[in-house]
This record gives structure tokens, sequence and C-alpha cells, in this order.
């Protein structure tokens, strides 16, 4: 073989060698491994399931052995991911690189910086939530206050609390308004922003944030919520088996009838809800008659829960029940309660009243 042939045969080879490597290490640089550990043996055996927040299919599933388990694949591109164990889910950021998973409760992701951030601002809002769990938890066994002074002061304490959930929101989003950890946290403060506000922040995200699905649901009920804001008409809805003898029933069978209706959104396991129903009862018993009606409409909830839930709180105004998300929809709620206030003639006076604004605006009215 001559020098020519030689040299071609050696920079062929060079050229081959160069393309594996670079197939390699693209392969490499891709690469995820997710490691998780169990607390105890109610996880051994069962499975744990890697799903996508933007689709339904889970990715990826691992039998549970010896309190671990273990994913491993290629990350193209970041994923916002959530695992399913248990009646948990946990969220995470799939990308390259090893993730470890503590599913002890509170669970705890860390091993790479977007996870690390995105359990440390999950941190910050679940202890804030927590003070506004324990301080309502001292109110209700402290017998030295009345119930309208327990009341102020909790409103109040969760006033604060809701300030410092925005200011921790805020700063994460500043932060990363074009990856997945900002598309994240976009979710989980909108429930607290007014449509606008949402709006003028999707306006500064980036693609990430934007393709994200829980946020395109989001400007979705938005646009919806704009549309059954205060002054617009009410939008009607049916039930079919919403009575409590399983028949159909409308929204129009009570609102736009002539009198002021107030619709009370709520489910047996909300908390808030819960809350709301002393001020309810005093304003159903003042105001009930030919000019004012309250209703209960039951969302996102089970059927035996939410009759269970009638009987325990003696809930005795009329209900729809079963609707799960067919008003919320609607109405753009994406949090419960959601108490909206309707004209005789069915437009919308106002929504998200709540405590001393509902006795207030019935005041005014009535």
């Amino acid at each position: 073989m001559n020098n020519s042939k030689i040299k071609i045969m050696r920079n062929l080879m060079l050229i081959f060698c160069a393309a594996t490597c670079f197939v390699t290490s693209c392969t490499v640089d891709s690469s995820y491994v997710i490691t998780g550990t169990t607390p105890d043996e109610t996880f051994e055996n069962k499975m744990v399931y890697l799903f996508d927040y933007n689709q339904k299919e889970a990715i990826d599933s691992f039998l549970i052995e010896n309190n671990a388990f273990q994913f491993k694949g290629n990350a193209e591109k970041s994923t916002l991911c959530y695992l399913s164990v248990n009646r948990l889910h946990v969220p995470l950021i799939l990308e390259k690189g090893e993730i470890f998973v503590d599913l002890a409760q509170p669970a705890n992701v860390k091993g790479t910086l977007l996870n690390e951030e995105l359990f440390k601002v999950l941190g910050e809002i679940n202890s804030l939530n927590q003070s506004i769990s324990d301080y309502y938890n001292e109110l209700k066994d402290n017998e030295d206050i009345d119930e309208d002074e327990r009341r102020e002061n909790f409103t109040s304490f969760q006033k604060d609390m809701t300030q410092k959930k925005e200011d921790i929101y805020s700063l994460y989003f500043n932060n990363n308004k074009d990856n997945l950890l900002g598309a994240f946290v976009l979710w989980q403060w909108s429930s607290s922003l007014s449509p606008e506000k949402m709006d003028s922040l999707h306006d500064i995200s980036g693609d990430h944030i934007r393709n994200f699905a829980k946020v395109k649901e989001i400007i979705y009920k938005n646009e919806r919520l704009k549309a059954t804001s205060a002054g617009m008409m009410f939008t009607d809805f049916t039930i079919e088996n919403g009575n409590l003898d399983g028949s159909s029933v409308s929204l129009s069978d009570y609102v736009g009838n002539g009198k002021y209706v107030l619709v009370d959104f709520w489910a047996s396991w909300c908390g808030p809800c819960i809350r709301e129903i002393p001020v309810l009862k005093e304003v159903y018993e003042q105001y009930k008659g030919d000019n004012f009606e309250l209703l209960g409409v039951a969302v996102w909830d089970k059927r035996d829960d939410t009759l269970q839930g009638i009987e325990k709180h003696e809930l005795t105004w009329p209900k729809i029940i079963d609707a799960q998300s067919i008003p919320t929809d609607l109405y753009g709620i994406r949090g419960i309660p959601q108490i909206i206030l309707f004209a005789p003639d069915g437009t919308i006076v106002a929504r998200d009243l709540r405590g001393d604004a509902i006795k207030e605006k019935l005041a005014e009215l009535l």
C-alpha cells in the first residue's frame, strides 16, 4: 500500500473515531439517572411512575424493592415531570445529570441546580402554609376569644402570609423567566393572580413557560374568567345527576329568575370552604325569601363525600352536587371556595366574595 492510500486510510479512521466520540459524548451529555429512596415498607413492591405534566401516559415505571428505585434514560430537552406512588405526587425537572429523590415526607429532590431551586421554593411555600394551618388551629382551640375576633385575627394573619408567598413567587419567577422552574412557579402562583397580572407575566415569559400545558390551561381559564367577570351575564350549565334525587339541574333553575342568588362553589374536603359556612348560614337566615337565594355547587368532589359534608355541616340551602369541573371550566375557577353573587336578571354582581365582604355586599343591596 503506497503512502497516499495509507494517508487516506488514516484520515478515514480519524473521521470515524471523531464521529464515534461525538455520538458517544452526546449520549452521555443527555443521559439522566433518577435514584430514589422510600421511607418505609408501605412503598415496598409498589410501582412508582414517572409522568410528564404535558402528557397523560407515564414515561416510565419502576418496581420499588428494598426501599429504592431508579430511572435511567436520555433527556434531549428538560421536561417538567412528577413521580407518582402511594398517592404521592412529587414534582421534578427531568434533565441530564444525576437526580436524587427522597420520598420521606416532606419529599425532597436534589442533584441538579434547577431541582434544588425547585424544592427550595416548595419548602418556603410549604412552611408558610403550615404556619397558616397552625395559627388556625391555635385560634380554634382558644376559648378566650369569640368567633368574630377569631375570624378577624385569622383573616389578618392569612393576608400577611399570602403577601409573603407572593414575594417568594415573584422572586423565583423573575430569576427563571425562560426555564421550567419559572413554568412551575407561575403555575403555582397563578391561583392568586388576577387575569391581567397573569397575562402580563405570560407576555414576558419564554417558550419553556408558554409551552407548559398547565400554563396554557390557565391562559384559557383566564379567557373564561374575563367572560364571567362582574357586569357580564351568567353562563348556564346543566348537571345531569346534580339534584340530590339524581335528576338533572341547571344553574338557570335558580339564577336569572328575579332574585339575588349567592352561589358557593365548594367541596367537602376544602378547609377554606368549610370556614365560610358560618357566614353563609348567617346571611341565609337573614335574607332568604322572595329577594334572595343561596345555592351551593359541589365541585371536584366525590358524590358520597359531598352528601356526608352536607349532613355533617347541616347545609339547609338548595344544592347542585357532583358538578365536578363543568362549572369551574366555564367560570375560569382555579381555586375554591369561589363565591359569586348574581343579580335578579342573571348579571354577575361580584366574584371572589369571602367572609365579611359577603355580608357587606348583601347589606348594600338588600
